[in-house]
């Protein structure tokens, strides 16, 4: 919303000026009227409106010479004077001090006033644009310790300030850490927060988007308080911002604040900032942390792999609760006595390697994709969840009614889904009658031999088009069909669907 402040020293013309159109509906927020320009002036100092639309003749301080203070105090606020005197002289000096329009009042009029500021609302968006270039620029300028451009003031910083850092988490799917866009420009409530003072003693200075996943924020310390104080209103600023990012953007944004620093700390400050924030994977999710409090982690003690995928794979046709200890373990070397995230990185890719070679082995499906995979512990526990299943789909049936040879079929079947396969294929496989075994299998399983392949190929086709990376006529020839159309078929009457409207459906939810 653009703040208004409404000034007229008749009380009905105020009523009449605040009731002429809907502001709010129209994008602005009037947050002050006043009956002077002594009492004009209090307002503006007190909410620092954009626009102030004031009468030009009243008793004491006029329109002009309030017009003037504001200028003299702001350059950028828009003032608009209103008059019932057609004075052109008077409008000229109006318009010396920097006035932005100059309205007749008995000309007013709903049409007029909304032409007015719809023109000056494209006037603040190109005027905060500007704004948001320089501070960008500036921003930047301090952190990488650049020459100024030649024609751009430095703002006047003080020595007495603080950052802070935005930081987006890096999403995990299939053994791969993807960037994702923090994306606050358009939160007007995250904007808000990040530039309202914080009891006269902290104010914003500029943020610069340093790429899509961070975002540095300065401010400054205006006032003369305790360490202990200081200290506390930068933690409330931080947890101000951590809360509003949470409710708009989501829990996987991090905060992360340095206490008082001088100017000439801002880079080297940064420069830590940055370290710090590539072990966020590490954390607890929305983290809120102060830098000083963090232990810098220079060197990091790279874990020597060895045997632990044979090992891990070897559990997986074993015992399941060996899976998840041995996890365990994989995942506590990366972790104690100190992150180490190189060797992370390594670790997941000898994970989805190996947990890839199994499934293709053993031509079994996963579990379903898990949603917002950001943190350690959930890394770890996706693939407890996709080891564990494979384990259950290898030894599918062990220790149930099922015989020795149904097992075998299964398995076969599962491996082999793809192949042309028949009874009669089956009992060449295992040098018994084809019909008996199928006998056999309806009898223990509760469904024909076919109806099984047919369900292991469905749960093969939904996998490759959940992948996104083949067409449908590409997943019937990987599911075992030699028509795509044949297969759309089979698809629609066991799924309920078809390929295509599944693959969208997919990619939608």
């Amino acid at each position: 919303m653009i703040k208004v402040i409404l000034v007229d020293d008749e009380v009905l013309a105020l009523d009449y000026l605040e009731s002429l159109i809907d502001w709010e509906s129209e994008g602005f927020q009037v947050v002050g009227r006043a009956t002077g320009g002594k009492k004009a002036w209090a307002l503006y100092e007190k909410y620092k409106p954009e626009i102030v639309i004031s009468d030009i003749r009243m008793i004491g301080m006029d329109g002009l010479e309030l017009a003037g203070k504001i200028k003299e105090k702001n350059p950028a606020a828009i003032v608009v004077l209103l008059s019932a005197y057609k004075d052109f002289e008077y409008a000229q000096k109006g318009i010396q001090y920097g006035v932005s329009n100059y309205l007749l009042k008995h000309e007013l009029s709903e049409e007029s006033l909304l032409a007015e500021l719809t023109h000056i609302k494209a006037e603040l968006a190109k005027q905060s644009k500007k704004e948001k270039i320089y501070q960008e620029y500036f921003m930047k300028q301090l952190i990488y310790q650049q020459d100024a451009m030649p024609g751009l003031e430095e703002m006047d910083l003080g020595n007495r300030l603080f950052m802070i850092m935005l930081h987006r988490e890096d999403i995990f799917q299939n053994g791969v850490f993807t960037g994702q866009s923090l994306c606050i420009e358009n939160y007007e409530t995250i904007r808000n927060v990040m530039e309202a003072p914080l009891e006269e003693t902290v104010s914003y200075v500029a943020d610069a988007k340093m790429n899509e996943s961070h975002q540095i924020i300065l401010y400054q310390i205006e006032k003369e308080v305790s360490k202990y104080k200081i200290n506390h209103l930068i933690e409330e600023k931080s947890r101000q911002l951590a809360e509003v990012l949470k409710e708009t953007v989501g829990k996987e944004i991090n905060v992360l604040y340095s206490y008082e620093i001088r100017k000439s700390e801002i880079s080297f400050t940064f420069q830590k900032m940055s370290r710090q924030i590539r072990f966020a994977v590490f954390w607890e999710a929305g983290a809120c942390l102060a830098l000083e409090q963090m232990a810098e982690i220079e060197n990091q003690d790279s874990v020597v792999w060895g045997d632990e995928m044979m090992d891990l794979e070897s559990a997986v046709y074993k015992e399941s609760r060996d899976i998840k200890e041995m996890l365990d373990y994989l995942f506590d070397l990366v972790t104690y006595p100190q992150f180490k995230l190189k060797s992370l990185k390594e670790l997941v890719h000898l994970l989805e390697m190996t947990y890839r070679k199994i499934k293709e082995k053993e031509s079994v499906t996963g579990p379903d994709e898990k949603e917002n995979v950001y943190k350690i512990k959930d890394i770890r526990q996706y693939y407890t969840d996709r080891f564990l299943c494979l384990n259950g789909k290898i030894h599918e049936g062990e220790g149930t009614k099922y015989s020795n040879i149904v097992l075998e079929m299964m398995r076969y079947i599962r491996k082999n889904s793809k192949k042309e396969l028949s009874l009669d294929v089956m009992g060449d496989v295992f040098h018994m009658n084809g019909v008996y075994l199928g006998q056999v299998f309806k009898k223990e399983v509760g469904m024909t031999f076919l109806k099984y392949l047919t369900t292991c190929r469905m749960d093969a086709a939904k996998a490759l088009l959940e992948s996104g990376q083949y067409n449908v006529s590409e997943v019937a020839e990987l599911s075992g069909y030699k028509t795509s159309q044949y297969f759309s078929q089979i698809f629609q009457k066991n799924v309920g669907m078809k390929p295509q409207e599944y693959k969208k459906w997919n990619e939608k939810n």
